[in-house]
């Protein structure tokens, strides 16, 4: 029994960690996925990197078992958490954008967060989605996965004390990525915003209240088509970022 028991840790080890990254990752982690898809994907996984990954000596006690097993849950966590955040700023972007031209009271149901989110958010987010799984992006996320092993040995894991410091990073990228997406928008409706105020100097008999709205609204309809086609380029920036955040992760997990 102890044999059969030793031989099915590192398999535990394994599966923990990547249940925990499945749970947090884009895409397949969003709250409409299954929960038995990601559990069938997470033992998939595990079982696939069971014979090619390094794993730490299993523990002897009861308390370092329960201790190992939550730090490698949370691990995988973290990293999954690490491509989340920068997903994150496609709604950012879209919240923006939405205030400006005139969309902000307008929601729909978010399909990665099962929440209402902003039309235009949701218009970004699947579009971006699709782009980035064209670009292989989830290999780069498996990848990621495997390489986390390839530093910190299954069953070794634990949360790092810069977590605080790598989620500041983390949120800053974010914002940055929020800001390029929607600036075409907000410019283009700062300009306008700016045009109108001096028409209203100019001829105070037209009521620019009335008819702003409707402009501001098909100049950053016109001016996001137009954005479109660098979606690529952004999608492109947001999966580097999304791995050179878990680099600077599993950096700081490997010292």
């Amino acid at each position: 029994m102890e044999v059969w028991l030793e031989a099915l840790f590192p398999l535990l080890w394994i599966t923990l960690r990547t249940v925990g990254f499945i749970v947090t990752a884009p895409v397949i982690g969003t709250r409409y996925v299954p929960g038995l898809i990601k559990a069938t994907v997470s033992l998939l996984l595990g079982y696939i990197l069971w014979p090619v990954v390094p794993v730490s000596p299993s523990p002897g006690t009861l308390g370092g078992f329960i201790a190992s097993a939550s730090s490698e849950v949370g691990f995988g966590l973290l990293l999954g958490f690490c491509g989340t955040i920068m997903i994150a700023a496609i709604e950012t972007a879209g919240h923006i954008v939405d205030m400006k031209i005139g969309f902000g009271m307008a929601n729909v149901v978010d399909p990665h967060y099962g929440q209402s989110s902003p039309i235009l958010g949701i218009f970004k987010y699947l579009l971006i989605i699709l782009i980035f799984l064209g670009i292989n992006g989830h290999h780069m996320l498996i990848k990621a996965l495997f390489q986390s092993f390839q530093l910190v040995p299954a069953g070794a894991a634990a949360v790092p004390r810069e977590w605080a410091q790598i989620g500041l990073g983390a949120a800053g990228r974010m914002l940055k990525i929020a800001l390029a997406l929607s600036c075409p928008v907000w410019a283009s409706t700062l300009i306008v915003d700016f045009a109108l105020g001096v028409i209203a100097r100019t001829v105070p008999q037209l009521n620019v209240f009335v008819v702003g709205i409707p402009i501001k609204t098909l100049v950053g309809l016109g001016i996001l088509s137009g954005s479109v086609a660098f979606y690529g380029v952004f999608t492109k920036e947001i999966a580097l970022s999304i791995q050179n955040l878990m680099q600077s992760l599993l950096g700081v997990m490997s010292k």
